[in-house]
């Protein structure tokens, strides 16, 4: 019963969290600007490519993309998006599993857990 009931607790969690980073990717996506970046090297692979962009300012920015990406290589010209006043931390290529890979993790572990849960929790008859 505990157990069923902490699966579900988590499961909860992680289903908010879905919807707190979805909202949060829709603002991010009707706010940012999009710009060509260049794969200028890579870090631990070519899922972690070294990006350089140039913003509409005329501010030089590389960053290391993270997250869940497509494979790249040296020379590969993503386009990037990111938001006008703070281009580095925001900076992100512009595929779908970059922009909604933390949504999609967070809502697919949370059914997970809420299906365990419901599963697992003793019903009465």
């Amino acid at each position: 019963m505990l157990k069923a009931i902490i699966a579900l607790v988590i499961g909860i969690g992680l289903l908010i969290a879905a919807a707190v980073s979805v909202q949060s990717t829709r603002e991010f996506l009707q706010t940012s600007i999009v710009v060509p970046g260049r794969v200028v090297r890579l870090n631990a692979g070519g899922y972690h490519p070294q990006i350089e962009f140039v913003t509409k300012a005329g501010e030089s920015v590389s960053y290391p993309q993270g997250g869940i990406t497509t494979r790249m290589n040296v020379g590969d010209q993503p386009e990037v998006r990111y938001l006008p006043d703070n281009p580095i931390p925001t900076a992100t290529i512009t595929t779908f599993e970059a922009i909604w890979g933390n949504t999609i993790f967070f809502t697919v572990l949370g059914i997970g857990f809420l299906v365990s849960g419901l599963v697992t929790l003793p019903w009465r008859k």
